[in-house]
């Protein structure tokens, strides 16, 4: 919407005002039995955001959140925003190097985090005395923790914080970058809101502070979302972000695993309207649960399934709208460089076909000649969007200056997504990344995963691919070549679990006598793909 890439919308300004509108016993938070009203939300937010200030926190410090899906990530990211610190998803499945790299990266000088975590926190507090603000988010007399989170939500005063704030506020995404490290995206906070409202899925877009604010005071069924995904990732966190900055609530799954049937039962029980997850690693066991039992939850109240940052399938797509026909399903396709870049609405009466998708309205497709394509030709390209963008990478110039071109004068978002665009505008996205594996919405870099494995006593070459996998969507495979001996794949993964996340460790390996690569010593990754798939078809 043009008229709202103008306006400079504060996120903490806009859920200032938003809570001096609705009700404050509505529910913002509900998990399990604990349900956080409006008003309690804003009161425990703006004290955290006070506590930061006093901690000596100043405008524009980082502030990583260590924390699976909890009321508390919540509270500490909306106080994050309303004290103008940047907050730095960090995801918990990381080795304690991984998650101290993207601390050092970011700079942080705070973390919050679960007490499950306590034992990393004690390593990293060793490492980096740059973090002199450790609050424990779920415990309270934590020996790793410098502060009481608790206490500093309930204890100062409530009120809003009277500081002034600017458009350009950032929020600071963090994910994989194209090298391997996870880089973080800068999102101005005026242009992140621009680029929700685009979307077909808001009905009414306002063109400034007042009129969203009459909107939500307006609003008598606000929406309820249920992220089924981690707030760590970009796609959980804007979903949570936008249902709040409506005036609605949020409904987090309790079990660390994913359960279906505790979704459906969460989604009956609080009236979901909307449910949030990423592809068919969330939505092939949700539609077995109501194959095992159809007619069992009472979904009445749902109108939406948008799916973020993983391809969704049309035949999974078509199960669902057998149990849900009112529903709409909802592709997005994005990157946490360019919202919007596309989307797939499936109904009972029309669904597109697997990675098909119609461009979002900024978006345009860029030719292997460096230019923009024409509308209307057709052919293949690179995806990209122009404005509203975010400003670039944390700290990587170079990163930025390779993304974030200039073409013909215009700037544009260029995240290396391979697309074929049709005669009637409508495109299909053929990968994303040449050499990223993107298995169950979390991007692995082969590279990172070759080097570790070359790092493994016995291990004198690899290759690192992703090849099908029905659940994931993609899963790792590794060729390597082994110095007298065969492969000894308990042995390798075990070695691997020193130095990677466990979701990037290989799901297959293969011993080759050798592998794939040119007379330059590249590897040839299209000829290791196709090894790959031909051996998984013998396993």
């Amino acid at each position: 919407m043009n008229a709202s890439t103008a306006v400079r919308w504060n996120l903490a300004d806009i859920l200032d005002g938003v809570a001096s509108r609705v009700p404050a016993g509505r529910p913002a938070i509900i998990q399990g039995d604990k349900v956080l009203s409006w008003g309690e939300l804003d009161a425990r937010s703006n004290r955290l955001a006070r506590a930061f200030l006093a901690a000596g926190h100043g405008v524009g410090e980082r502030v990583g959140f260590l924390s699976r899906n909890h009321p508390g990530y919540i509270e500490g990211f909306v106080a994050s925003l309303k004290s103008r610190l940047l907050p730095v998803n960090l995801n918990y499945r990381y080795t304690v190097d991984e998650v101290a790299s993207v601390l050092q990266d970011a700079g942080a000088t705070a973390l919050l985090y679960q007490q499950e975590f306590a034992p990393m926190v004690a390593a990293l507090a060793k490492q980096m005395p740059m973090l002199r603000s450790r609050i424990c988010l779920d415990a309270e007399g934590s020996s790793e923790a410098s502060a009481s989170f608790q206490s500093w939500a309930a204890e100062g005063d409530a009120s809003p914080l009277d500081i002034e704030r600017d458009g350009q506020d950032p929020l600071l995404l963090y994910t994989g970058g194209t090298t391997g490290r996870p880089k973080g995206v800068v999102w101005p906070g005026h242009c992140y809101r621009a680029c929700q409202l685009e979307s077909p899925l808001v009905r009414q877009r306002a063109s400034n502070l007042q009129e969203h604010l009459e909107l939500v005071a307006g609003n008598a069924t606000p929406g309820r979302v249920l992220p089924a995904c981690p707030l760590m990732h970009g796609a959980g966190i804007s979903s949570t972000l936008a249902e709040l900055l409506n005036g609605g609530t949020v409904l987090l799954l309790s079990q660390h695993s994913f359960d279906p049937h505790e979704l459906w039962q969460l989604a009956q029980r609080e009236q979901a309207s909307r449910v949030l997850i990423v592809g068919d690693v969330f939505a092939r066991p949700m539609l077995a649960a109501l194959d095992e039992q159809p007619g069992r939850y009472a979904l009445g109240a749902l109108k939406v399934i948008s799916s973020a940052g993983l391809m969704w399938s049309t035949e999974v797509k078509a199960g669902l709208l057998r149990h849900l026909p009112t529903v709409v399903l909802a592709d997005i396709y994005g990157a946490s460089e360019a919202a919007g870049l596309g989307y797939a609405l499936a109904t009972k009466e029309k669904i597109l076909p697997t990675g098909h998708f119609e461009p979002g309205p900024q978006t345009v497709m860029v030719g292997d000649d460096g230019h923009i394509v024409p509308a209307g030709q057709e052919g293949e390209g690179w995806l990209a969007r122009s404005g509203p963008l975010p400003e670039g990478y944390w700290g990587d110039p170079e990163k930025t200056a390779a993304v974030f071109r200039h073409i013909d004068g215009v700037r544009y978002a260029v995240p290396g997504d391979r697309v074929r665009r049709y005669r009637d505008g409508s495109m299909q996205l053929l990968g994303r990344g040449s050499l990223v594996v993107n298995s169950g919405g979390e991007k692995i870099y082969v590279e990172e995963v070759e080097e570790a494995l070359k790092r493994l006593p016995g291990v004198e070459d690899a290759l690192v691919v992703g090849v099908p996998d029905l659940r994931w969507g993609s899963a790792v495979a590794a060729l390597v070549r082994i110095r007298g001996a065969e492969v000894d794949i308990a042995a390798l993964r075990a070695g691997l679990a020193d130095h990677l996340a466990g979701y990037k460790i290989p799901k297959h390996f293969w011993a080759m006598e050798r592998l794939p690569r040119t007379e330059s010593g590249k590897g040839d990754y299209g000829a290791a793909r196709a090894m790959a798939q031909k051996l998984l078809e013998h396993i």
